[in-house]
């Protein structure tokens, strides 16, 4: 049941590749505010089937009414988490430029700017660890929008060095995920300098889509259980402290 609710999160991926390659620029207006408002639906919905699973039972009704219940919430996070990631790109772009003008300045800018680009995504990378289990914690903890934001960090602070070795693995697994069907998309398009996508084999990229929903449907369903049952374990060991 659970691959059920990774096909849903996976499809709607693979619907916003689509709309890129078949509608150019036009696709954004439409996959931006897409993504948007059903991510929040999909996401709890998908947490909260993974979570009733773990616990004994699930259902596509499960996975409705994790939706429905959580939505408000799971869009108000996402909205912060967006933001978090816009602020984060657009200090990041102010740091490598002035980093990469001073280093040309002093004539070691390829240096500077590949030692800064290091840095940066270092710190992404740890911005995102902090964060990551908000939409477990409003699905799983009840928690609001802010109130999960607060409750990952205080769990990954706690638990820092399991929280590392838990989100390396989860990257190879999405990684795993989603490597094949995007080798297969990326031998199938040409993208021109304009920034538009041209399809050069129809065939290879409708396999990569093909590709992407079994591959990808069957690692999201294992990724995602495993995310939701070592935030479960993270709970019972602040409870048991």
């Amino acid at each position: 049941m659970i691959l059920v609710g990774g096909l849903f999160f996976v499809l709607l991926g693979e619907l916003s590749v689509l709309l890129d390659v078949y509608l150019g620029s036009l696709a954004q207006l439409l996959v931006v505010p897409l993504s948007l408002f059903l991510t929040p639906f999909l996401l709890g919905g998908f947490v909260a089937m993974i979570h009733g699973a773990l616990e004994g039972s699930t259902s596509v009704g499960t996975f409705v009414r994790g939706g429905k219940d959580n939505y408000v919430s799971m869009l108000g996070a996402t909205v912060v988490f967006v933001g978090i990631l816009i602020g984060l790109s657009i200090v990041g772009t102010v740091v490598l430029i002035i980093a990469g003008a001073a280093g040309f300045a002093v004539g070691g800018g390829i240096v500077v700017v590949a030692l800064v680009s290091v840095v940066l995504l270092v710190g992404f990378a740890v911005v995102f660890m902090f964060v990551q289990f908000y939409d477990a914690a409003i699905v799983v903890s009840d928690d609001r929008a802010i109130d999960s934001f607060s409750r990952s960090v205080g769990l990954v602070s706690q638990n820092l060095a399991s929280v590392i070795g838990f989100s390396v693995v989860f990257l190879a697994l999405t990684l795993l995920g989603q490597g094949p069907g995007m080798a297969l998309y990326l031998s199938s398009v040409e993208f021109t300098q304009t920034g538009e996508t041209v399809v050069t084999s129809t065939s290879t990229l409708w396999l990569s889509i093909a590709v992407t929903l079994i591959v990808g449907t069957i690692v999201t369903a294992y990724a995602y259980t495993y995310f939701v049952a070592f935030y479960t374990s993270l709970l019972e060991g602040r409870r048991n402290d």
